[in-house]
């Protein structure tokens, strides 16, 4: 038992409603449950109740048993001052509110065995998408429905993050810009060391040798860790040049190349890869947020975000390794890897900033107009039925699958709450 299934049996009224009694026998009609609340305080707003001939609005809180109450320490809190009613699974103690019993309804009694078994026999399947036997017969409606939902809470949490950078760099939404983009090159491999490299190398001190390819480079490479070799006359030249910026620009202790990884990575993927690519672009677009937030179609960006590469890196993936073909640019998956996890984002936190809807328009529009991504969570999907289209589809199915499936959290989410509902 868990108050997710208590949440659901009170939300859609799963108990047996005839003579409903409180546990001191009053008479409980129930009107509205109320709203469910995500946040925190009483766990429904807004309820509409009657109590034998007095009819109440306001809270409800649902507990597993009453005792938990005093527990919570909700008996300390102002939040909870207007509950009107206290629903739980076991009634084990007398709680009082202000020195006035708390009406409590005690659903252990009044809950169906097969309802409870149900829950019990999904909940502990050992699949990691619960409903992956299940899913062929959902409704079009709520599966549709929960993606909507869960694609605006991925890119809410991803806006979180880049408001998390502003609370620290006095607004600075270029900087934040940086930061996001650079452990978007990450992906998941490389991202902390990204996000390392982003704190020993402020975007401060960066941009003001962006005007310079080989400045950027020797920046980004240095402070990384990659220069305490010389494999190559390249290399040597960004080392030199790495040491006089070091110097002018105070920088503090560099990573070590140990940090990153390049096991198991495809050489288009390696971290030394990928930093050329963000010394590029960086050094084509100094003020990349201006740029994002003024640019609509995806052929602009596209010129924009895919600068063409330095010439030393056009024909070697590391340092002192060649390339066997010349690649001068972004490939396309980059491009649509940025515009995903950067572009998107940044336009979603720019919403809320602005109070202005339409970046978050432009932010859902983007990724509806890209292809899906192919991932280890997408393809798990696409086994069961639920195929992704569009970029808009597999980032809801990402947050669906991490945020719903591997937490077991099947009763907020509209596709468990059908299965359940039969």
């Amino acid at each position: 038992m868990d108050e997710q299934f208590l949440h659901y049996i009170w939300k859609f009224q799963k108990f047996e409603q005839n003579e409903l009694k409180l546990t001191d026998n009053q008479t409980l009609k129930v009107f509205y449950p109320g709203n469910h609340n995500q946040d925190s305080g009483p766990d429904f707003e807004e309820a509409r109740i009657k109590i034998d001939s007095i009819e109440w609005a306001g809270q409800v809180e649902i507990h597993l048993h009453s005792s938990d109450w005093n527990h919570h320490n909700h008996q300390h809190d102002p939040a909870y001052k207007n509950v009107i009613l206290h629903v739980v699974w076991k009634h084990d103690k007398g709680i009082q509110l202000n020195g006035t019993p708390i009406p409590t309804l005690e659903l252990k009694s009044i809950v169906s065995p097969t309802l409870l078994e149900k829950y019990k026999k999904h909940i502990q399947s050992t699949q990691e998408i619960l409903c992956a036997n299940q899913l062929l017969a959902v409704s079009p409606l709520p599966k549709t429905s929960m993606l909507d939902r869960t694609m605006v809470e991925r890119l809410e949490e991803k806006a979180d993050r880049i408001f998390d950078h502003l609370k620290n760099n006095r607004s600075d939404w270029e900087d934040a810009t940086y930061r996001t983009l650079a452990a978007n090159f990450g992906f998941s491999t490389n991202k902390e060391a990204f996000v390392r490299l982003t704190e020993l190398l402020p975007f401060a001190k960066l941009k003001k040798a962006l005007q310079n390819k080989l400045s950027t480079e020797a920046l980004l490479f240095g402070q990384a860790g990659f220069l305490n070799e010389e494999n190559d006359e390249y290399q040597g030249a960004l080392k030199s040049e790495f040491q006089f910026l070091q110097n002018k620009y105070h920088l503090p202790d560099m990573m070590v190349k140990p940090q990153w990884k390049f096991g198991k990575l495809r050489p288009a993927n390696f971290p030394s890869v990928r930093l050329a690519q963000l010394a590029a672009l960086l050094h084509h677009q100094p003020k990349l947020f201006t740029i994002l937030t003024q640019t609509e179609g995806i052929k602009e960006l596209k010129t924009l975000l895919c600068p063409v590469l330095s010439e030393y890196w056009q024909t070697h993936y590391d340092f002192g390794k060649g390339r066997k073909k010349i690649i001068n640019h972004f490939g396309q998956t980059t491009f649509e890897n940025i515009l995903i996890n950067t572009v998107a984002p940044l336009l979603a936190a720019y919403a809320r900033h602005t109070a202005n809807p339409i970046y978050m328009d432009r932010a859902i529009e983007l990724l509806e107009s890209l292809s899906a991504e192919s991932n280890r969570i997408t393809k798990k999907w696409d086994e069961i039925g639920l195929e992704s289209k569009t970029a808009f589809d597999s980032q809801a199915l990402i947050q669906l699958f991490k945020n719903y499936c591997q937490k077991r959290r099947c009763l907020q989410c509209n596709i468990g709450v059908e299965i359940l509902n039969r």
